[in-house]
């Protein structure tokens, strides 16, 4: 695939066959966050749907006719969001809701670049792409639209649950006295001032969210998941056994500083063999 010089559009809005197009045509076939629109398309009705595709893209200028029309070419700036979004190693699945406002999307990653992968609220079946610059600066992004703050983290030692358990205190939570909440933690726990603490926390929650790190092994995706909860008074972070590695929850209260590392420990680490071209 060539790529043409064209103005850098700061956000680039794609359809899901557009999308699935695009990064086919660059050797994607594994494209985090969105389903496959083509499934179950026969070979005839395929080719041709593809067609339709092509000329809507050319029609929206993603795509361009070049050497008299034998080539197809696309802007620097969707040939790199889309190579990431479609052949990056390492991603990471975003959900949380703050004031009550729900969001979710991908980050997909390289060890210089972020690009986010978002489904449009008005339209179902719309993508959008942002450049979130470098790791450092996408984390502030993130962490900035999540909400979190500077707050004082008082000593105290992290609490250990079974997942299990605690997924049911924490979905039974809402509406429920901080007393019953410390009581059931407790129990789990085994740690009456940690619980009294957390359930203080679980109570007066304003924002909270779960991350799932995803990165490639050139076979499958392999996960690692966090959740973090905030409240006026102070923020939790929730590190967590994956599927099929053992029942755990470690809870501990953390700053703003703390959850930047965690995720720049997680978005830097180095991908092994990327194939995606940088955007200049």
């Amino acid at each position: 695939m060539l790529t043409f010089q064209a103005s850098k559009q700061k956000l680039i809005t794609l359809k899901a066959k557009e999308l699935f197009f695009l990064a086919g045509v660059l050797g994607s076939d594994r494209l985090l966050g969105v389903e496959d629109p083509f499934k179950g398309y026969l070979a005839e009705e395929l080719a041709e749907e593809w067609e339709q595709v092509k000329a809507t893209l050319l029609e929206k200028g993603y795509l361009k006719r070049v050497d008299k029309g034998k080539e197809l070419a696309m802007p620097p700036t969707v040939f790199s969001r889309v190579a990431i979004a479609g052949l990056s190693n390492r991603a990471c699945r975003i959900r949380y809701v703050r004031g009550g406002k729900q969001f979710e999307g991908y980050l997909h990653c390289t060890n210089e670049r972020v690009v986010e992968l978002v489904k449009s609220a008005d339209e179902p079946d719309e993508y959008r792409l942002y450049d979130l610059g470098n790791v450092e600066k996408a984390c502030e992004t993130l962490i900035d639209k999540m909400g979190w703050v500077d707050r004082l983290v008082p000593e105290s030692p992290a609490l250990m649950f079974s997942k299990q358990a605690f997924n049911k205190i924490y979905e039974q939570s809402a509406g429920e006295s901080v007393s019953l909440i410390s009581s059931k933690l407790t129990e789990a726990s085994g740690d009456a001032e940690g619980s009294a603490r957390l359930a203080q926390s679980l109570s007066s929650r304003v924002a909270e969210g779960e991350l799932q790190l995803l990165v490639w092994n050139g076979r499958e995706w392999e996960s690692q998941r966090a959740a973090f909860v905030l409240c006026p008074a102070m923020n939790w972070i929730f590190r967590m056994s994956s599927s099929g590695n053992g029942d755990w929850l470690i809870a501990a209260m953390a700053s703003r500083d703390q959850f930047v590392d965690l995720l720049l420990n997680w978005l830097k680490q180095s991908a092994v063999n990327e194939e995606v071209t940088e955007e200049g």
